[in-house]
């Protein structure tokens, strides 16, 4: 049995192919629905014989273009589908790995830390929100590397320029009051 992910990532191309393919085919149809529209405009308005054109080609092309329409924004819908539960099952699986448990009561997905803390993860719904609380839970025990700790501070303001704004503040409202 091949593995789960490379399973997943042939099922979405193999949807990617299909959608691709039949914008494609809508994209010639429209072409050819155009060109059968002009030849009706031109029968209509007296310039072509009526036998120049088949009513059928137009609703044919019309349904083609709908049909093929269709399993684009179908597949679309499943793509999109697939891709949250596979975000899903990833986070599953994170959690697990993690010793997250689902509990009943207290509801929700849960967590106990080394030294016997028990964190609320989310709700049992919401596993992908969990295993992002979790990571950001256990990333937060880690010392950041010195270059981080320097991005990660910001520089203090001068004193001086803290004073100087706070006048400038009481300036502009005095200003507008006296309107």
């Amino acid at each position: 049995m091949p593995p789960k992910r490379s399973t997943a990532a042939a099922v979405g191309k193999t949807l990617e192919e299909r959608r691709d393919a039949a914008r494609d085919a809508a994209l010639k149809e429209l072409k050819a629905l155009r060109a059968d529209l002009t030849t009706l405009e031109a029968v209509l308005s007296g310039r072509r014989k009526a036998s120049d054109i088949s009513l059928f080609d137009v609703t044919h092309g019309a349904l083609e273009i709908f049909r093929y329409a269709a399993a684009v924004f179908e597949a679309d819908s499943l793509l999109a589908a697939c891709s949250q539960e596979l975000d899903a099952a990833k986070a599953l699986e994170y959690l697990d790995r993690h010793g997250a448990t689902e509990l009943v009561k207290p509801a929700g997905w849960h967590w106990i830390s080394p030294k016997g803390e028990m964190h609320c993860l989310g709700k049992a719904e919401e596993p992908v929100k969990a295993a992002s609380k979790l990571a950001e839970i256990l990333q937060g025990g880690r010392r950041l590397r010195r270059r981080d700790k320097a991005e990660a501070t910001p520089e203090p303001a001068a004193p001086e320029d803290v004073a100087d704004t706070a006048q400038g503040a009481d300036t502009d409202t005095a200003e507008t009051t006296d309107l």
